[in-house]
């Protein structure tokens, strides 16, 4: 991780478009070559963040998806950065669209889609990928029609696949957002949950889906 020159960081800052920031500052900078810069604030003083910053975190799981074959950012660069504290990431985003973006409209929800979104979610539990950022706004489907992951710096990875008490977790986070699922018809359902239950072991998604109330 480098030291970034405060006289780098304010011209990147002066010449970069704003897609994201909140009350403590930005969050997120497209740059003038199409490059992101992500900045990660240190909410304490005394964190694990110090000793492991969120960027070296995006970092190390970019590596992680990128070896699992697993659409990712790539990342050019991490740093840190002295005033205003913050350790950041720079990437070259995913192409493609979020599921989020996709779903929206529900007569893309095609059986061939759920079912396909369902077998990725399944891949990632498998192969042991714990996204606790899992929602359908950090799953890209890229042009060349593959799933990948996006704002990955909270997110693990082990040798073994999901034990089922994860799993279950893991889904329920993906299902909490109520906007992503009720304007999908219960068919649509059935299917992502077919996808995943087919892909994997046991019935997971049924579960998870049932636990939320949309599926009998």
């Amino acid at each position: 991780m480098q030291q970034l020159a405060p006289e780098q960081f304010k011209s990147w800052l002066d010449n970069a478009e704003v897609i994201e920031k909140d009350r403590h500052g930005v969050k997120v900078l497209r740059l003038q070559d199409g490059s992101f810069l992500k900045l990660f604030r240190y909410k304490r003083l005394l964190s694990k963040n110090r000793l492991i910053s969120p960027a070296k975190r995006f970092s190390r799981n970019a590596t992680l998806l990128q070896a699992l074959g697993i659409p990712c950012p790539e990342v050019i660069a991490t740093y840190r950065l002295t005033e205003p504290s913050r350790s950041l990431v720079h990437y070259s985003p995913l192409a493609g669209d979020t599921l989020r973006q996709i779903l929206r409209q529900p007569e893309n929800a095609t059986t061939e889609l759920m079912q396909a979104i369902g077998a990725f979610i399944a891949r990632l539990h498998d192969q042991g990928v714990y996204f606790r950022s899992l929602h359908l706004g950090n799953i890209i489907r890229t042009p060349d029609q593959q799933f990948g992951l996006i704002d990955i710096s909270d997110l693990s990875g082990q040798k073994a696949a999901l034990s089922r008490w994860q799993r279950q977790r893991n889904l329920k986070h993906l299902l909490r957002y109520d906007e992503d699922w009720r304007n999908l018809a219960p068919a649509a359902l059935e299917q992502l949950t077919l996808g995943y239950d087919e892909a994997s072991t046991g019935n997971a998604m049924r579960k998870a889906m049932q636990s939320f109330q949309l599926l009998k």
